[in-house]
This record gives C-alpha cells, sequence and structure tokens, in this order.
C-alpha cells in the first residue's frame, strides 16, 4: 500500500484534525454560552439578595432612627415639665435663680438640641417697673428700697414694638445656648405671635418655627400654672396663670445625632396637629429613594430614607462583578477545553496552585489564615520597631450555641454578620476584624507602645455590641453579648499571641461572661491546672474513685430518719478527699457531669433499695445539675436506674437547682413532668436564691421546696433570716409542698422550725453526711441524734467503702 493511501498512514491522521479541532472547538463555545448565561443568573441573584438586604437594612435602621427621635423627644418633654415646675413653685424666680436651676439641672449640656429656654409672663402697664427690677436680678424688697432713695436706679424697660396695651407678654428669665440668641428685653410676644392667650386659656401646647441664624428651629410654648396640675375650668387656669415655658430647638442637632451610623441615609420628621404642620430633615434623599414611616403617636412622624437599591446587573456593583467574572472564566474554561482536545493543553496552559480562599463566606471578613499571617507581620513590625506594639482582642458570642439550637441555623448566621458589621464600625481604618470561625472573631491592633489602650477597645465593643438586634422571633431587642479576653505584647509568634488572649477569654466567660480580661501570666498555670484536673477526672470513672455519703432528713414530729441525701465524694489519689465544689463545676463544663452524675443516680438508687428490702423504708434524694436536666437522654437515665435497682420511684427525688429552672421555666416544666411521669418526686433546691415566683412554681410539678437558712439572706440578722423561712412555710402550704430546712446547726433553730411548723429538717446538728454503715445505726433510733452522736467521717474510713 503507498504511503498517502486514503486508508492508513499520516496523511489520515492530518486529516482528521481540522474534524477534532472543530469538534473541540465546539465544545469550547458551548462551555463559554452556558458559563456565561449562568454568570448572567447568578449576577441576576444577586441583584435580588441586594435589594432584599436593602431592605432589611433600611427597616433596621428605620427602627433604630425612629426610636432615637422617640427617646429625644421625650426628654425634651421631661425638660419641659422640669422647667415648668420650677416656675409653679417659684414664679417670680430672678434669672439668678433660673440659672442655679439650669445650672444644676445641666440643661444645655444634657440637651444638645436645645437653643434657648425662657418663661415669658403677662406684665401690665403698672407692673413695668417692678418687672424691669425682677430681670435685673433684684428681689421684690431690693427693688422698693431702691426706688425709695433712687427711683432712677430701677431700670428702664423699653417695650417693643412700641406703644400702650392693656398688658404686654414679656421674657423675664431666659437661658439661651449663644448671647446673640437673647430675645430683646421687651419683646411683646402676644403683640407678634396670636393666638397666646388662647393657649393659656385653653392649656394646650403649641409648637411654630423659627429661624435659629441661618437655619431652622422649632418653638415649643407649653403653659405653666401654679400646683401640681392645670386647673380644669377657664377661669381657675386664667388665676392660676404664671407663664408660658418657650423652648427653642435645633431639630437638626436632633437628626443628626439620630442618623449617626447610619451613611447614605436621611430623614425627615413631620409634626402635624389640627392647628400646626412643620417639616424638618437631615440628608439628602433623592427621587424614587426607598424609605420608610414610623408613627411616633404624639403628633410626630418619622420617615426614613436609604439608599436607591440597584436594580440591574450594571447597576449593581456586586452583580457586575460577578457577571464580568464569571464571563471570564467562562471564556478560560473554553479555551483550556479547546486546548487540552487539541492536544495542546501541556502549552496553552501553565500548571498552577489554586489560590487559598483567604476570606469567611458568610461574613466577607479575614478568614483565620489570613488574621495568622497578618498578625506574623506585625508582630515583625514590632521587632523590628521598638516603639511598635501589637495586640489581639479575641471576641467569642455569649449563649451563641442557644442561638443556633432554639432558633435556627439561619438566624445564627444572621446574628454573625451583625456581630461582623459592628466589629467593623467600632475599629480604626488601620486596626483589622476577622472570623476564626463559628461564633470566634478576632480583632488586631498596631499602635504606639505608649498610645495602645485596647481595655478601651474591648469596652467600645461590648458597648456596640449592646445594642439591641433586630432578629427573627425577637423583633428589634435581641440583646448580644460578648467575652473578650485581650492579649498585647511582645510574641516571637501570632498562634502565641492569640493563644493567651484565647486564655484571656476563658478566664473572662469563668467570671460571668459580657465582660473583658486582660490575659497574665497566671493564666497559663490554671489552664495547665485545670487541664490536669480533667484529665484525673476521667481516670477517676475508670478507677472507681468516687464515693458517696448520706446525710439523713429528719422528720421533727418523730425525731426519726425519713430520708437521706446521696453525696458525692472523690477519693484523689494526692490530695485526699476533695468535696463537689472541687470538681464538680469543672465536670459541668468538660460534660463530665453526665457520666458522673449517672453514677451517683445509680449507686444512690441501689443501696436505697437495700435499705429497703432490709426493712428501712427510707426515701433517697440526688443532686442534678442543669447540664444533666437539660439532656434528652437524663430521663432515660433515670428509668434505668430505676428499673436497675428495683427501687419504689416514690422513694427518689431529685433535687434541681432553683436557678437551673428558672432559666427556662417552660422547659423545665416540661422535662419535670417527663420525670414525674415516672412517679419520681421532685424538689427545689437552695430556694430563695433565684427569685422564683408563685406563678412559676404553680407551672412546675412539684413535691419539695428544701432551703439552706444560711443562704437565704447576706445579712447576720437572724431576725430577717427567721422572716423569710416564715414566709417560704406560707408559700409552701399555699401551693400543697412541703419544705425541707438545711443547714440546721443547734439544737435551738431545730426547736424553732418544729414551732414554726416545718416538717423536715437536716443539718450538722441533726446528723453529718456518713458513709452506708455509719447511717444504718440510726434506723432504729427513736430520738433524734444530739450533737457529736454520728461518728466523725475521716478520709481514709470513707475511702474503704468507695463502689
Amino acid at each position: 500500500m503507498p504511503p498517502d493511501a486514503p486508508d492508513g498512514g499520516p496523511s489520515r491522521v492530518r486529516s482528521l484534525l481540522p474534524g477534532r479541532k472543530s469538534l473541540w472547538a465546539t465544545v469550547a463555545i458551548l462551555c463559554v454560552v452556558g458559563g456565561t448565561v449562568g454568570s448572567a443568573l447568578r449576577a441576576h441573584s444577586v441583584v435580588r439578595a441586594d435589594a432584599a438586604e436593602a431592605r432589611r437594612t433600611l427597616h433596621a435602621s428605620s427602627v433604630e432612627v425612629a426610636l432615637r427621635l422617640k427617646l429625644a423627644i421625650q426628654h425634651e418633654e421631661d425638660l419641659a415639665v422640669g422647667a415648668g415646675t420650677f416656675f409653679a413653685n417659684n414664679p417670680n424666680a430672678t434669672p439668678a435663680e433660673f440659672s442655679a436651676w439650669a445650672k444644676w439641672a445641666q440643661t444645655l449640656r444634657r440637651f444638645p438640641q436645645l437653643e434657648k429656654l425662657a418663661l415669658v409672663t403677662i406684665v401690665r402697664p403698672g407692673e413695668l417697673p417692678a418687672f424691669s427690677a425682677r430681670i435685673a436680678g433684684q428681689t421684690p424688697l431690693e427693688a422698693l428700697e431702691a426706688a425709695k432713695t433712687t427711683p432712677a436706679s430701677i431700670p428702664n424697660l423699653r417695650v417693643l414694638p412700641t406703644g400702650t396695651r392693656p398688658y404686654y407678654c414679656l421674657t423675664a428669665v431666659e437661658l439661651a445656648r449663644e448671647s446673640r440668641e437673647h430675645s430683646p428685653a421687651g419683646l411683646d410676644y402676644c403683640a407678634v405671635t396670636p393666638g397666646m392667650l388662647l393657649a393659656r386659656d385653653s392649656g394646650r401646647t403649641t409648637s411654630v418655627p423659627v429661624a435659629i441664624g441661618h437655619t431652622s428651629g422649632l418653638e415649643i410654648q407649653v403653659p405653666v400654672y401654679r400646683g401640681s396640675a392645670p386647673p380644669r375650668s377657664l377661669g381657675g387656669r386664667m388665676a392660676a396663670f404664671v407663664g408660658w415655658m418657650s423652648e427653642v430647638l435645633a431639630p437638626g442637632v436632633m437628626l443628626e445625632a439620630a442618623l449617626k451610623g447610619h451613611p447614605g441615609s436621611a430623614v425627615r420628621i413631620r409634626y402635624r396637629t389640627s392647628d400646626s404642620h412643620i417639616l424638618f430633615t437631615s440628608g439628602s434623599a433623592k427621587r424614587d429613594t426607598p424609605s420608610t414611616a414610623t408613627n411616633l403617636h404624639n403628633g410626630w412622624t418619622v420617615r426614613t430614607f436609604g439608599t436607591a437599591p440597584a436594580t440591574s446587573m450594571l447597576t449593581d456593583g456586586s452583580a457586575r462583578e460577578v457577571l464580568i467574572a464569571g464571563t471570564l472564566l467562562s471564556l478560560l474554561l473554553g479555551l483550556f477545553v479547546f486546548a487540552l482536545g487539541a492536544g495542546r493543553a501541556s502549552t496553552a496552559l501553565e500548571s498552577r496552585d489554586p489560590q487559598e480562599d483567604l476570606y469567611d463566606d458568610l461574613t466577607g471578613l479575614p478568614n483565620r489564615a489570613l488574621m495568622l499571617d497578618r498578625a506574623q507581620r506585625m508582630l515583625a513590625r514590632a521587632g523590628r520597631e521598638s516603639g511598635l506594639l501589637v495586640g489581639a482582642l479575641f471576641i467569642d458570642i455569649d449563649w451563641f450555641q442557644d442561638v443556633n439550637d432554639k432558633l435556627g441555623e439561619a438566624t445564627g448566621d444572621h446574628l454573625l454578620k451583625i456581630v461582623a458589621e459592628r466589629l467593623e464600625n467600632v475599629v480604626r481604618e488601620q486596626d483589622s476584624v476577622g472570623r476564626l470561625g463559628g461564633d470566634e472573631f478576632v480583632i488586631l491592633v498596631e499602635s504606639a507602645a505608649r498610645g495602645a489602650r485596647l481595655d478601651s477597645l474591648a469596652r467600645r465593643v461590648i458597648e456596640s455590641l449592646h445594642k439591641p438586634a433586630e432578629l427573627d422571633d425577637f423583633g428589634p431587642n435581641f440583646l448580644v453579648t460578648a467575652s473578650i479576653g485581650v492579649a498585647f505584647g511582645r510574641y516571637a509568634t501570632a498562634e502565641d499571641m492569640l493563644r493567651d488572649a484565647r486564655l484571656a477569654l476563658l478566664a473572662a466567660k469563668a467570671a460571668g461572661k459580657d465582660r473583658y480580661t486582660l490575659f497574665n501570666a497566671n493564666m497559663r498555670s490554671v489552664i495547665e491546672g485545670r487541664g490536669v484536673l480533667e484529665a484525673e477526672l476521667n481516670a477517676a470513672l475508670q478507677e472507681k474513685q468516687f464515693f458517696l455519703l448520706y446525710e439523713p432528713i429528719f422528720d421533727l414530729s418523730t425525731r426519726k430518719v425519713v430520708g437521706l441525701e446521696a453525696l458525692v465524694r472523690w477519693m484523689h489519689p494526692k490530695q485526699g478527699v476533695l468535696l463537689p465544689n472541687d470538681f464538680l463545676p469543672l465536670a459541668e463544663e468538660t460534660g463530665l457531669i453526665v457520666p458522673i452524675g449517672r453514677w451517683v443516680l445509680e449507686q444512690a438508687c441501689s443501696r436505697a433499695a437495700a435499705w429497703n428490702v432490709a426493712g428501712h423504708a427510707v426515701g433517697i434524694s440526688v443532686e442534678v445539675t442543669g447540664t444533666q436536666l437539660n439532656r434528652d437522654g437524663f430521663v432515660t437515665d433515670v428509668r434505668r436506674a430505676l428499673q436497675q435497682s428495683g427501687i419504689d420511684p416514690s422513694l427518689l427525688t431529685l433535687e434541681i437547682p432553683e436557678h437551673t429552672v428558672m432559666q427556662d421555666v417552660t422547659a423545665a416544666a416540661a422535662r419535670l413532668a417527663e420525670i414525674k411521669q415516672m412517679g419520681v418526686r421532685v424538689a427545689i433546691n437552695d430556694f430563695g436564691s433565684a427569685y422564683a415566683n408563685h406563678s412559676d412554681l404553680q407551672r412546675l410539678p412539684l413535691d419539695f421546696l428544701k432551703v439552706d437558712r444560711s443562704s437565704l439572706a447576706a445579712t447576720d440578722d437572724e431576725d430577717y433570716r427567721k422572716w423569710l423561712l416564715e414566709a417560704i412555710l406560707v408559700l409552701g402550704r399555699d401551693l400543697s409542698l412541703t419544705v425541707v430546712a438545711k443547714g440546721i446547726e443547734t439544737e435551738e433553730q431545730m426547736i424553732t422550725l418544729h414551732a414554726m411548723g416545718c416538717a423536715l429538717a437536716q443539718g450538722p446538728f441533726m446528723g453529718d453526711a456518713a458513709p452506708a454503715k455509719a447511717i444504718e445505726a440510726l434506723f432504729d433510733a427513736k430520738p433524734a441524734p444530739e450533737p457529736g452522736e454520728l461518728p466523725t467521717v475521716d478520709p481514709r474510713e470513707a475511702a474503704q467503702h468507695v463502689g
């Protein structure tokens, strides 16, 4: 066969290449078209999302602006009431007396929108000399003496407009922010402002627009009468009339304050009554700009204008970027497909590693990788320049998991966006805000060493987060708090600085949350110690180092043991016997309280069942923490303990701390109802510490109230404690609940409790907590034990009863 025959050889291969190139060109074109269409659809969705976000932002801004204006108007009304009360009680006050009152009330500082505050009163022609003396600061007696000796000493008042009238409405006292704003001393307001006497006779407040320099202002005139309230009759109002309280306000100041933190927004506030229509604006609102109106229900209406959202992919910056980027990527993909299909991918495109995504998808903030890089660069600069100092604020939102669990992850994401925006608004331009993950944020600060005030920044962050946020199911009133750890200094690595900031954050959370804590070196040893203790707790469960003691509960009528409270102890291999306060808080934080609590429940039920088989019908009480109660598997743990031990459910009492129940009464009532269905009894422990009220207790399926008399009040007043105990006993009888008194230390206390009607009690005088074998000696005892009758528990002896 010849080399160029049509059935084989290089010529056939060359003839197929143009066809293959056409095929891959078609595929490449389809990729470009498909990618471009997809980019356009994505850009269109961005336009819709941005418009929806603009509407949500406008709504949130409108609520906040309206609330600020409403508070400002209320403050002005409070000022009018306060000043009116002053003049109602001091109708002849001199300018000096009014100035002293205004200084005491800090009027100009507390009300920045106030330009002038004055009292206008009615003066008849014959009263002009005395009125002239009054505005000159003379008392009536001083003016009379001056007139007798030197009549010329009385100031000569010139009334404007000139002319003789039956009365004049003149300014008696006046407070002005600027001296140029003082009204002429003799200006007759009734001659230039018609309707003032009608306001006096009707008792109605009037508002009129006035000029303040080159801007518009608002004058509010409030009739003032002697007494605590305006008289009901016309004659009474005329007789008790003191004058008009005149307030001149600069609404522009009030509107600018309301718009603070809302760039690009505008606001218009309108006051409309049957005889007044006043309008003030701040900011510039373009035609067709979206707006929201809010009625303040006192004649005022606020309309807030936002920025007009983009309506197309070309006018929306984000959508335009998506469209351009998508189109370019589609073109690149088409070129790549064509080159790959034509066998030239290796020369058409250079191999390159994908760029790491350095920004958080949800908030748009730098992510952990970028923040660590920035922190390392800052530390390197600080190492070269001795005048620089680098610090970090580690921020964690308090109770964020509750938001996710109860309101959903979408609401949690919305809250994260709000927090991110507020953090960006509170920092300087040179500071850096990033999201490390979850609800953890960090702020990096680089500043002159002497000027670094990270504690001030931490306070500003907390204050900015305290502003109510608008979340679904909460409206605009959801309160956000955060805990902050602060670390600064000269660190070798960014990881070291963030580690110390996180340790400070843990200390802030341990101190009660909603606060900041500065790092100190002692925190490392504390955290390391907690880590060792946590590991030892895990080992204690495996090696059965826990054991139970039992504190007897006595019937005060029969002086016999009717119940026992199981108390857990830890026989630590190095530290000896540890009390619950030494390890249960850490167990609560780490979740180890669940297996420890399950072990305590099973051991206590088994011991009580054995005693009942032996003929000792005593109940057993077990303390339950909030972590245990709120677990979905807790009811199963209780049911398993009852089934394994065979104990009568009515002999088991679960003691729930009052503060745990009060955190969510509805949820606690539902969980306790499940427990009650099994026949188990329920007690509120440490009652009186968390302000549970009568209605709360009625909603809960309870049997007992346990009261520790030593912790009822932070006082040594024994009579006060006795009064509280009496009140709790009355509450218990009203709700058919048995009250158990804890912490009985003396025979006198026991006798007093019995006389007050308390049925059950426990405490050191009644009997200390002891191992099971020591307790069994009390079952057949007829009288109550005397002090010291129960054996003292030695740690070594107690350890023998482990398990």
